[in-house]
């Protein structure tokens, strides 16, 4: 898997866990809610922007679901930024 795909697995997940829709989950990692779909649709992701996705699943995963051993999970912060304001997506 590369890094775009690894990204889009763990916003499926999180989001089914949670029961959130893709533009949801998008607008809190990325604060744009199209983001996931542009990087479904092929369009790439600068690695900042990568780094801070990863760290965010990794500090907000769900204890209900495990995380996928295939995918290098970073470790968790000590103190979590909190989870932005939901947009109206």
């Amino acid at each position: 898997m590369n890094g775009r795909e690894n990204i889009l697995r763990l916003a499926d997940l999180y989001g089914g866990a949670l029961g959130l829709k893709r533009t949801t989950v998008s607008w809190r990692l990325f604060q744009d809610t199209n983001k996931l779909d542009v990087i479904a649709g092929g369009r790439d992701l600068l690695l900042g922007r990568f780094e801070r996705a990863m760290q965010f699943f990794s500090d907000h995963w769900p204890d209900s679901v495990a995380w996928p051993e295939e995918i290098v999970r970073p470790p968790q912060s000590p103190a979590p930024a909190p989870l932005p304001e939901e947009s109206a997506a």
